[in-house]
């Protein structure tokens, strides 16, 4: 049975993606840049910080992710292409409706993948990991199964 999808926006405030963008002039290699804790339609532990434009809103962005080592991300898609680089760790990625370990593969520093517009994916960190995103805005993140939402209080483990 297929489960009904509802977009769920990452909504970052004005204020909030103002503490995390930092200056035109600030240096992207990692020092220099403002970490905040991701919008609460991730599940807890991962931290972001906005490189370039506002992924709240329309139009171009670039952002960072990181994430501890075990961090999972259920199954979901973006109404937009998500494109992701592996800055460092390793990070394992599957595609489709329902998450398979045995079907994820692994992306080492440096690997790119874009993955397009309201495909289903899943994700997971087997060491810690910095990803870098970028792509067109606003950045959403609709569940497959809207109960793994951790917005909504009630994900599953």
């Amino acid at each position: 049975m297929k489960h009904a999808t509802h977009p769920v926006l990452i909504s970052l405030s004005t204020v909030a993606l103002m503490a995390l963008t930092p200056p035109a002039w600030a240096a992207h290699g990692g020092e220099g840049l403002k970490w905040g804790d991701a919008p609460p339609v991730l599940p807890k532990g991962a931290k972001l910080a906005v490189l370039q434009g506002d992924p709240g809103k329309a139009g171009p962005f670039v952002m960072r992710l990181q994430v501890p080592k075990g961090y999972k991300v259920a199954p979901h898609s973006h109404s937009q292409a998500e494109n992701v680089t592996v800055m460092s760790g390793t990070f394992m990625l599957g595609m489709g409706d329902k998450a398979d370990p045995k079907a994820m593969k692994t992306m080492k520093p440096g690997a790119f993948n874009s993955i397009p517009a309201k495909t289903n994916h899943y994700a997971m960190a087997q060491t810690p990991v910095i990803l870098q995103i970028h792509g067109e805005g606003p950045f959403d993140l609709t569940y497959v199964d809207p109960k793994d939402d951790p917005s909504k209080g009630q994900a599953s483990k």
